[in-house]
């Protein structure tokens, strides 16, 4: 009997060794917990959730981006060394590297949920082929925060009231329409939004309605102009090496999670956006305080003002920076974009 018992012990060890060897380790880089409900209440528990719901041996090692000691700008480089498996990647804070990631986003250029839909379909397939051919990167599915939009200290009756006021933007593609409409552009990192509105130092902020809730900007600035300046799409990255060491079956269920779980993430958004057009009911800050905000009517000509002033802008900039890394690429864009975009005619 202790032989037998002694057999079964040592059958045991090996099959615990065996499947510790066939485990795929998937080391995961995600969104900042800053970025609010998004990244805590559907991201992180997607991929503590993955093996189960693929059925793959995956042992998943997922951190906010602010925890692996990086900056969110150098998350393709993250992949390309192998640093990394997979990133939930930030497209205008990576567009340096990859200018294609502007493309999809320009300023000014999504007004809606329905136009960024057919955007994410005509573009990502251009997206997916740089990321392979530069970065040795697939791109597994493109997702939105919602769309990037003005929350104010002060009234507003629409973007003309901007003038003379202090803006935040996350990026310096946004400075020529805050500077075209009078406005003062300041580049001011998210974390930093929030105090910089209660002590004044700028009069309004951009950003995501669910984002700007949970971090608590809309306390000190609830007049809400629902104007979208970028639509906030991101995207999830994944390493050529580690794709291609997968089966033909164990890449399909992957692929499978990935496009039910950015579904997913587009309903959220969306739905979180509802809210904000609401007056912010369903929206709560992260110290669980509801959010209450002031609608501000869009003037009839604020989304051409958008466009003329930001689109234009953008575009001329990003084009030459574009062609020097992708020879032919803005003709490309104009030709799968132009039947969605119609603000494509005002362009040089």
């Amino acid at each position: 009997m202790k032989r037998i018992g002694l057999l079964f012990a040592l059958v045991a060890a090996f099959i615990a060794a065996w499947r510790q060897l066939d485990e795929v380790p998937l080391l995961v880089i995600g969104q900042p917990s800053s970025s609010g409900t998004l990244q805590q209440c559907k991201e992180a528990p997607f991929f503590a959730a993955l093996p189960a719901a693929t059925g793959l041996p995956l042992r998943v090692s997922y951190r906010p981006v602010e925890q692996a000691g990086f900056k969110d700008t150098h998350q393709l480089k993250m992949v390309q060394d192998g640093l990394f498996d997979l990133v939930s990647l930030r497209f205008l804070q990576n567009r340096s590297a990859e200018p294609l990631l502007e493309g999809i986003d320009m300023a000014g250029m999504i007004g809606d949920f329905a136009t960024a839909r057919k955007v994410v379909a005509a573009y990502s397939p251009t997206i997916d082929r740089a990321l392979q051919r530069r970065f040795s990167a697939k791109l597994l599915g493109v997702w939105t925060f919602g769309p990037q939009e003005f929350f104010s200290r002060v009234p507003l009756r629409g973007m003309a009231d901007l003038e003379g006021l202090k803006v935040r933007i996350g990026d310096a593609t946004l400075a020529p329409l805050v500077s075209g409409l009078g406005g003062i552009p300041a580049v001011i990192p998210f974390d930093e939004t929030r105090q910089a509105l209660e002590i004044g130092l700028v009069d309004c902020a951009v950003t995501s309605a669910a984002s700007a809730t949970y971090a608590g900007w809309t306390e000190a600035a609830p007049h809400y102009l629902p104007v979208a300046v970028h639509f906030g799409l991101n995207g999830y990255v994944m390493s050529l090496k580690k794709w291609n060491a997968l089966s033909a079956s164990q890449q399909k269920k992957l692929a499978q999670a990935f496009d039910a779980h950015i579904a997913d993430l587009w309903r959220y958004s969306e739905d979180l956006h509802r809210e904000a057009l609401a007056g912010g009911r369903g929206l709560v800050s992260s110290r669980g305080t509801p959010a209450e905000l002031v609608i501000v009517e869009p003037q009839p000509d604020d989304m051409h003002a958008m466009q003329k002033q930001a689109f234009t802008a953008a575009f001329v900039s990003w084009a030459d920076r574009c062609e020097a890394v992708h020879p032919g690429a803005v003709l490309e864009w104009r030709e799968a974009l132009a039947p969605i975009v119609s603000a494509i005619e005002l362009l040089p």
